[in-house]
């Protein structure tokens, strides 16, 4: 049971590498075969000329290593303490099924709400933090 607290951070290591291949590719295709910008142009982040969803990509790739940083170490912090229960594995695959769409719609909808405001994907994201801070104050608890 302790081992398995891990297999929420492998998958979102492979949702990082998928996102990775994801943008590499649709920079490849714009530069090779849409030939919107030279490749000059896509040397760096961000892509003045790239399109909206090679843009929206990039993004959540750099949003792929900004919170998970602190799920993964919420869940080795609990694999160390050996405080993992089926409670915290539960909290880990919904974190990692929110951050799964949460990148899904980053990348290809990325709407805002109608009339402008908050956009739809504040909605998959706050949920996600909500259950990584809960992990983090439920093991303080147990500590």
């Amino acid at each position: 049971m302790s081992t398995e607290i891990f297999h929420p951070m492998y998958y979102m290591l492979l949702l990082s590498v998928a996102v990775f291949l994801f943008t590499t590719l649709i920079r490849m295709k714009e530069i090779y075969i849409d030939k919107t910008s030279p490749g000059e142009d896509f040397r760096h982040a961000l892509f003045p000329n790239g399109s909206t969803i090679l843009k929206n990509a990039q993004k959540n790739h750099t949003n792929l290593f900004e919170y998970p940083v602190y799920f993964c170490a919420i869940c080795i912090i609990i694999f160390v303490t050996g405080n993992v229960d089926a409670y915290f594995v539960k909290l880990a695959y919904w974190y990692f099924y929110l951050r799964l769409a949460h990148t899904i719609y980053h990348i290809f909808l990325n709407h805002l709400i109608i009339g402008g405001g908050l956009p739809i994907r504040a909605m998959l994201w706050g949920p996600a933090l909500a259950i990584m801070v809960w992990m983090w104050i439920r093991l303080m608890g147990m500590l």
